[in-house]
């Protein structure tokens, strides 16, 4: 039987992760910037603001792991970013994009506990920290 935290903390289960979720932040801060420019109500745009802000230094955060593991960070943005601009209404797309920083907070999570480098350990900790302050935000 395979142990799936062994696999997850694997320097290939690490860096699957730390790419998908550079995929995903990507795809969350393009979003963020595309609902920005078509958000009118103060609320809103506060809160895309900040979303966007949070996912541009979440990308600098995990570039900076991918940098401290000697890995290519991919090119990539993730589906995510399609999904969520199929959603028209405004209103409607913060809810789905609320539910994307829920994915990242899981995934954080997840792989935080079994993480032994400090580095990698830190960003992701503030990573994590981000996304939950933007979570709240959006339920708030």
């Amino acid at each position: 039987m395979i142990d799936s935290a062994n696999l997850l903390h694997s320097a290939e289960g690490q860096a699957e992760l730390l790419q998908t979720l550079l995929s995903a932040e990507r795809a969350g801060a393009k979003v963020a910037g595309e609902s920005l420019r078509q958000a009118s109500d103060p609320a809103q745009r506060a809160l895309l603001q900040q979303v966007l802000k949070g996912e541009g230094d979440s990308c600098l955060l995990l570039l900076a792991c991918l940098k401290h593991l000697g890995l290519e960070p991919n090119r990539e943005t993730g589906a995510f970013y399609a999904k969520a601009m199929a959603i028209e209404s405004l209103e409607e797309r913060l809810l789905f994009v609320d539910r994307g920083q829920q994915w990242v907070i899981r995934k954080l999570r997840d792989f935080l506990p079994g993480c032994d480098d400090p580095l990698i350990r830190s960003e992701l900790e503030q990573m994590l920290r981000i996304h939950e302050e933007n979570s709240a935000a959006a339920q708030g």
